[in-house]
């Protein structure tokens, strides 16, 4: 039968000692050294009182002045002994361990003090402890065979008799865990506490048998390399010996140089064993010898590689966000993904810290590439991630790179070979992990010398290219803690393969007053610098950046704009130079003055409504802008466009033609007009290709007004594509395409429905002074771009007059069909 043994009675409160890292089992005497005035005062107070203290383990040993939280509930009440005070002001106590004690509360004051409760011990099956207290006796001899613990302790331990006090002696001699001590203190039942004991010996005769198997192994290739050294200062003698004995043994140093270096990088198996290789066949070499010469080259490649270097990464998203708001004004969409990204990669990091999570999978994470017109700030905004994450940055420009080996390297039996550029870029770095910036990645070309896009597969896989194999290095490099961003000007020409692997980042245009914030803010002070001048001799007035922006640049981005600047900034510079001014300041006026005549005048809206003339707008990669579709209707036969139309817009033409004489009757358009009719649709600007779908709303009003007599309205504004059904379909670019009718005066937009969502990419203050008209049928396109709307046009022609009202009174009464926004 079970039974319980009474603990030592106790006093009810007892001053508290703490200590750190160690556990105190009863039955033992130890000495305790303090030095904490927490410590010191709580060893008086007991002598001064029952000479009774409670030792408790602190849970974190790092905390200097702990609390109650920072303790156990369970310690071990002890009998003073002794104490002595050392000349250092420290003090020596030697206690004896009474009896396990529980906290019930502790109270702070000078010095920390308990509530305690002796605990009682529970002996368990007296069989089961029997067959207990012998396994613990047999696996405690064959764990101090390993000489972990002195022989003293081992004789003294194995002198027990009772069960309890050898478990406890054991746990306190062997090098367990804190955590797994203070679990063998609290057991309450005597076999659980055996039980403990011996889970932790299994624990540690594993660990004690996997070292003697890594001790043999060392030994067995320490024993190797001694052989090897032997062996190789035997083929210095050899080879001084074959060269007449005139020969120093430069070239067996130099393989010793290698050799060590190489030992240092702490490679892989499969790597050091291919290394090791090519540095015996050097030290085997005659050092004149051709061969010896590209050996040499191939191994300071490999020793200059961060094979096992790498920069701690910075994942402070609140910093990296300050740093992107430093360096980029706007691109808040891009932004916001950069810090997804850094914040994921964060979140990773710590639950691999954790252990939660495998450390190769937290540099795991898409492949970006940043896709948008030129100037936009794809580039630089590399650079600021790599800032912020506290990395390397490498730029390699891929724009017009046909071979294969760009990226893979060349083959050794080449002469003149060498790694591709990822290789060189990871060297240039001196991290495996750096930022690397494939710059251009849609202006690489191909030849009869492979597909240099091909090779970027390896790379920019994450699930492969752990393992990436340069064909100069002929060994596996892991570049999966790489960092590879793309930028492209052209996504529709990365091959869909390369695509797969990344994740698009779309840089749009900058509007004119994005523009001109970076004007002041970067623009204008790194010109000044850049041209000698100081802030106080030239100023450019708001209205001087806006007409150079518009007047004097057409580009989507900012690098035009700033050459200007600088254009500007010379000027200046070298009248202040010659004494002729002091200081400038540069209004929309001068302009004129510094760089001539405005290159660029914008389209403005119409100045009447016109019959056949509809607004359109378009969309390049600088910018977006409005056209007009003029339409004019004579005798003959045949349909007729000119203004360098692409295919796209000939088909829209065309569809546009056909829906009318489909809907002639209800139009009250003559069908025989049309069939007797040359129809000729011209797009001004005739310089300049233009191409796309999203004419066919123009076509169309512009057709039906010059075929109705119904003129369109001059401050309309139309995208989108239509079918011979009538259905008004989506289109791209619209964010460009409303800013560029926005600056040519256009106050109303007709756009397809389905594009109502990218309405929310237009700034809200531009969004507020424009009415948006959005529309699924070409009916109603028709019924907001014609003056007097559809009813006018299924009015018979001789009641249309009465149904059209003054142009000023009718655009306060117009009925709208789309939805402002």
């Amino acid at each position: 039968m079970p039974t319980t043994n009474q603990p030592t009675p106790l006093p009810a409160n007892v001053p508290v000692c703490p200590v750190r890292g160690s556990v105190i089992y009863p039955t033992m005497v130890q000495h305790i050294d303090a030095s904490r005035a927490l410590s010191i005062n709580a060893i008086e107070a007991a002598m001064a009182g029952e000479k009774v203290i409670l030792i408790v383990s602190q849970r974190d040993k790092d905390v200097d002045d702990p609390q109650g939280a920072d303790l156990y509930d369970v310690g071990t009440a002890c009998n003073v002994l002794r104490v002595r005070k050392n000349p250092d002001g420290t003090v020596q106590m030697l206690v004896a361990a009474v009896s396990r004690a529980r906290v019930t509360a502790y109270q702070r004051g000078e010095y920390l003090t308990a509530d305690v409760e002796a605990l009682p011990t529970e002996t368990g099956d007296p069989v089961e402890l029997q067959a207990l207290a012998r396994e613990l006796r047999e696996k405690f001899e064959t764990v101090a065979q390993g000489g972990r613990i002195g022989a003293e302790s081992v004789q003294a331990i194995q002198g027990k008799d009772d069960p309890g006090e050898m478990a406890d002696h054991i746990a306190f001699n062997l090098d367990f865990k804190l955590e797994d001590k203070q679990a063998v203190l609290e057991a309450a039942r005597l076999t659980d506490r055996v039980r403990r004991v011996l889970t932790l010996l299994d624990t540690e005769q594993e660990v004690q048998a996997v070292q003697a198997r890594i001790r043999a192994q060392v030994k067995e290739e320490i024993d190797k390399n001694q052989r090897e050294y032997y062996l190789r200062e035997q083929m210095k003698v050899i080879q001084k010996e074959l060269q007449g004995g005139e020969g120093d043994g430069e070239d067996g140093d130099e393989a010793e140089v290698f050799r060590a270096k190489i030992d240092a990088l702490g490679l892989s198996p499969e790597v050091k064993k291919e290394i090791d290789r090519e540095v015996n066949r050097l030290a085997r070499m005659h050092p004149d010898a051709a061969e010896a010469s590209v050996i040499r080259t191939y191994l300071t490649w490999v020793t200059e590689l961060p094979w096992n270097v790498r920069s701690d990464d910075r994942l402070d998203v609140t910093e990296a966000a300050g740093i992107l708001d430093e360096d980029h004004y706007g691109l808040e969409k891009v932004k916001d993904r950069v810090l997804e990204f850094l914040a994921v990669r964060r979140l990773r990091r710590e639950r691999a810290e954790r252990g939660e999570l495998d450390a190769a999978e937290v540099n795991k994470g898409p492949i970006l590439v940043f896709t948008g017109p030129p100037g936009v700030g794809k580039t630089s905004i590399a650079q600021s991630i790599a800032k912020s994450l506290g990395r390397k940055y490498v730029r390699i420009a891929l724009g017009g790179a046909r071979d294969e080996s760009d990226i893979r390297g060349h083959r050794r039996t080449y002469i003149g070979a060498m790694p591709g550029r990822i290789i060189q870029g990871i060297r240039t770095a001196g991290t495996k992990n750096p930022v690397i910036l494939l710059d251009e990645v849609d202006k690489l070309g191909t030849s009869y010398q492979g597909d240099p896009s091909a090779a970027l597969l390896e790379v920019l896989d994450p699930a492969q290219n752990q393992h990436f194999t340069d064909h100069y290095m002929g060994v596996a490099f892991d570049l999966s803690e790489v960092m590879f961003i793309a930028t492209a000007n052209y996504p529709e020409q990365i091959p869909a393969a390369l695509m797969d692997r990344m994740e698009v980042i779309e840089f749009s245009s900058y509007i004119e007053q994005e523009k001109l914030e970076i004007a002041k803010r970067y623009l204008l002070p790194r010109q000044l610098t850049a041209n000698g001048l100081k802030a106080n001799q030239i100023s450019f007035t708001d209205a001087a950046l806006e007409r150079l922006i518009s007047h004097y640049t057409r580009e989507a981005g900012v690098r035009n704009l700033e050459r200007e600047i600088g254009t500007v900034a010379r000027k200046v510079a070298r009248r202040i130079a010659t004494g002729e001014v002091k200081r400038v300041k540069v209004t929309d006026k001068e302009l004129d003055r510094y760089l001539g005549q405005a290159r660029h005048v914008p389209e403005t809206e119409g100045q009447e409504d016109r019959v056949g003339v509809s607004t359109g707008m378009f969309y390049t990669p600088v910018g977006g802008d409005i056209l007009f579709v003029e339409t004019s209707v004579m005798p003959g036969k045949g349909l007729v466009l000119t203004g360098q139309l692409g295919d796209v817009m000939k088909e829209s033409a065309r569809a546009a033609l056909t829906y009318i004489k489909t809907n002639a009757e209800r139009f009250h358009i003559d069908r025989e007009r049309i069939e007797n009719s040359e129809i000729h649709i011209h797009v001004p600007a005739g310089a300049i290709p233009k191409e796309g779908p999203s004419a066919g709303g123009a076509m169309v009003t512009s057709l039906i007004s010059a075929l109705s007599g119904i003129p369109a309205r001059h401050d309309v504004a139309m995208t989108g594509e239509m079918t011979l059904t009538g259905r008004y379909l989506p289109i791209g670019g619209l964010k460009e395409k409303v800013l560029g009718a926005r600056r040519a005066g256009i106050k109303h937009i007709i756009m397809p429905k389905a594009n109502e969502g990218d309405l929310r990419d237009i700034p809200v203050h531009l969004r507020s002074s424009m009415r948006f008209h959005p529309c699924e049928t070409v009916d109603q396109v028709l019924d907001v771009a014609l003056v007097g709307g559809l009813k006018a046009l299924e009015t018979p022609r001789g009641e249309a007059a009465e149904v059209a009202a003054p142009p000023a009174k009718r655009r306060t009464t117009r009925r709208s069909t789309g939805a402002s926004a």
